[in-house]
């Protein structure tokens, strides 16, 4: 591999990249001549500086003959149009052909044909349909050697529907399979900080016509540099515990109120003191005071084009609640503004109550207050003349507020972006300080929410002294769930425990694999199975007394006469069907609350999977947990004890996995939140010499 080429030295010796991201480029190479068609994985996290290392290794590509790369996007202009700026920024003055599909003219010169080309594709009908008439026009199809980089990779690129009771490959994704089956000499990237889907795919097809392979047969570690958030700040509790102050909760009734224009449930010109819309006001406060706190901290210079920060709402696709929660807005700055004029008093108090909130964090990130006078002078002058409120919810609007580098402009040091799903994947928003996320699908998917997740990136500790995420407590924990899974699947990469690919399963009765659908994994379907891994159901309430109270007893006959000849004894091993008829039974004596929680096929075939026909129970009783931990008012998701229970469930769980039977008194008092009658609670721990697995159930409808 040639490594002092024009294209990949000049970078290095520019000092671009770190040596990690060397060692992943550099790897990707390697390795792709090796794959032929199969998928190179590049997996990186949100907003982590993917497209730089994939930039350069299509520098490091084209210093290693390969003559054409084609970058396929999300489809959308503003995407498009974002790649295509980094694009001619990147290999400015290089020799290097950079070309959007559908302004490509149709009359290359041999001349041009013979340097290096970058065509960016958006993954949509009429620009597949142009690049392949591209392909048959030029002869591209034996005599360039090229990569293809699906970035974004788990997004439109695959997808299957099924029809009469058999699978088909969908449009999108059938055109991206026939230019990788056209072009000769070629390689396949798949970018993407989702990857489950992709991962789910099975390793060969049978649908009919040939399906080049989309599960990816390698993959490398797209590393992040110094100062990158992810979601491990904001979600781990342990790692983080400044996290505490990101995470502001908000009401689901709000969210409700804000997609809505119904003046009998809120009028917006009860902005400033309606009860229901408190969250709401508060986010927008906390954002004008924080960002003008950030604006005096960095010496207060306005027309700084460093002193610019961003506030998000995303809460709906419906263009119409985008305009009412804008209407919202805008009406509440009017209404601050009328208090400079009329109320300054009032105004004042609202200011201290955000600089008190956002002193906490200020505080404890070890950061120097702001004088409170000269605090309200800045805010009064940000209140009239500062603020740019932008609705972005068209790709025409959005191409229209594109800066030179192909992100959201930022026009004025306080500015707030109110859309939907444009607002999603890809796109690069600056200096965000405030997002207000309520968007709440109909059902949880994995890939779809940790995309949302715009407040990931490379952020300053003081933007993150000020920074806060408004969301409800529901679509809080379900994101701690999803980063504790994706931090679990990114460590076995790190230490190198999936050498030979993630081993995925799904539930199926006849035990088959289908082709899965793109964002189709459930939070609540997608379990990671590894070394000593707990899973057990979280939110839930026992049934009512006399429903509950034999099934109890019967479990109860169930263990002690599973008990070896010692009956008091806790500890011991039974056979599989015996853990399975337990579990069986106690899932009918308890309701899950919502649809997140572990179920009970999901439980049982998991503990099927792990088992080699054996299961060892540690059994307690008399325990007292509560439904709702007292010091956050989340979910108890520990009914057992790490020394008493997890010590001897983990040295037994060997081979077979352990469960943990663990009896409730119930207690029914609002601390403590059950129904009145004792019930058990089981908590499965996975063998120590499980292999990595991903569980997924029912991903495809």
């Amino acid at each position: 591999m040639n490594l002092n080429g024009k294209f990949y030295k000049k970078r290095v010796d520019a000092g671009e990249y770190t040596v990690a991201q060397m060692k992943c480029i550099e790897e990707s190479i390697k390795v792709l001549e090796k794959l032929k068609k199969e998928p190179l994985m590049m997996l990186g996290k949100i907003q982590s500086g993917k497209t730089k290392t994939f930039i350069g290794t299509i520098a490091l590509g084209f210093d290693n003959e390969y003559d054409l790369a084609v970058v396929l996007t999300k489809g959308t202009n503003a995407l498009s149009q974002q790649t295509l700026s980094r694009m001619k920024n990147e290999f400015k003055g290089e020799n290097v052909k950079i070309y959007d599909i559908m302004s490509l003219q149709k009359n290359l010169t041999p001349f041009e044909l013979k340097q290096k080309m970058i065509i960016i594709v958006k993954k949509e009908k009429n620009n597949l349909a142009r690049f392949k008439e591209f392909i048959e026009s030029y002869p591209l199809k034996s005599n360039k050697k090229c990569m293809i980089i699906d970035d974004e990779a788990d997004f439109a690129s695959i997808g299957f529907e099924k029809k009469n009771e058999a699978f088909d490959i969908r449009k999108i994704a059938a055109d991206i399979n026939e230019i990788r089956g056209t072009l000769d000499d070629c390689r396949f990237i798949q970018v993407t900080a989702t990857p489950y889907s992709l991962y789910l795919q099975p390793e060969t097809f049978e649908l009919g016509t040939k399906i080049y392979p989309i599960k990816p047969a390698h993959t490398v570690l797209v590393p992040s540099g110094d100062g990158y958030i992810g979601g491990d700040y904001y979600f781990n509790h342990e790692e983080n515990p400044l996290a505490q102050y990101l995470f502001e909760e908000v009401d689901q009734k709000e969210f409700d109120i804000l997609k809505n224009s119904d003046r009998r449930v809120f009028k917006e010109e009860e902005v400033l003191t309606h009860k229901k819309i408190s969250g709401i006001r508060k986010a927008v406060m906390n954002f004008i005071v924080g960002g003008t706190i950030r604006l005096l901290q960095n010496g207060g210079d306005e027309f700084d084009e460093n002193n610019r920060y961003s506030l998000i709402i995303h809460t709906e696709i419906a263009k119409s609640s985008h305009t009412r929660q804008a209407d919202i807005i805008f009406t509440l700055v009017e209404k601050l503004q009328e208090l400079l004029e009329n109320d300054k008093e009032t105004l004042d108090r609202l200011i201290i109550e955000s600089l008190e909130d956002l002193n906490e964090s200020i505080n404890a990130y070890g950061f120097s207050m702001i004088d409170e006078e000269t605090l309200k002078n800045e805010v009064y002058t940000a209140i009239i003349e500062r603020i740019n409120i932008s609705v972005v919810n068209s790709e025409n609007e959005v191409k229209d507020m594109l800066d030179e580098r192909g992100q959201l402009e930022l026009r004025t040091p306080l500015n707030i972006f109110v859309g939907g799903q444009i607002l999603d994947r890809g796109i690069t928003i600056s200096n965000l300080i405030g997002f207000v996320y309520g968007r709440r699908p109909q059902k949880m998917q994995q890939d779809t929410v940790l995309q949302h997740a715009r407040m990931f990136g490379y952020r300053k500790p003081e933007d993150l002294a000020v920074t806060r995420l408004y969301t409800t407590k529901h679509l809080y924990n379900q994101m701690v769930k999803i980063n504790e899974f994706d931090s679990a699947l990114r460590k076995d990469f790190e230490e190198q425990k999936n050498k030979d690919g993630v081993i995925f399963i799904r539930r199926d009765v006849k035990g088959s694999i289908k082709p899965c659908s793109p964002n189709k994994i459930m939070v609540s379907k997608t379990h990671i199975l590894k070394e000593h891994r707990r899973i057990l159901p979280v939110g839930f309430t026992p049934k009512c007394k006399s429903k509950i109270n034999p099934i109890v007893h019967k479990i109860d006959k169930i263990i002690m006469q599973a008990r070896p000849s010692d009956k008091k004894q806790s500890e011991f091993t039974v056979n599989i069907d015996v853990a399975y008829k337990i579990v069986d039974l106690i899932y009918d004596t308890i309701d899950l609350d919502d649809n997140y929680s572990v179920d009970r096929e999901t439980m049982l075939s998991i503990m099927n999977y792990v088992s080699k026909g054996k299961v060892h129970l540690i059994v307690r009783e008399g325990r007292d947990a509560k439904k709702y931990t007292p010091e956050t008012g989340r979910l108890m998701n520990a009914p057992d004890n790490g020394t008493q229970d997890g010590i001897p469930a983990k040295r037994m769980a060997i081979d077979n996995p352990s469960l943990i039977l663990i009896k409730q008194n119930g207690k029914s008092d609002k601390d403590y939140g059950w129904s009145g009658a004792p019930f058990w609670w089981p908590v499965l721990v996975t063998p120590r010499n499980v292999k990595s697995t991903v569980y997924a159930a029912d991903y495809m409808k």
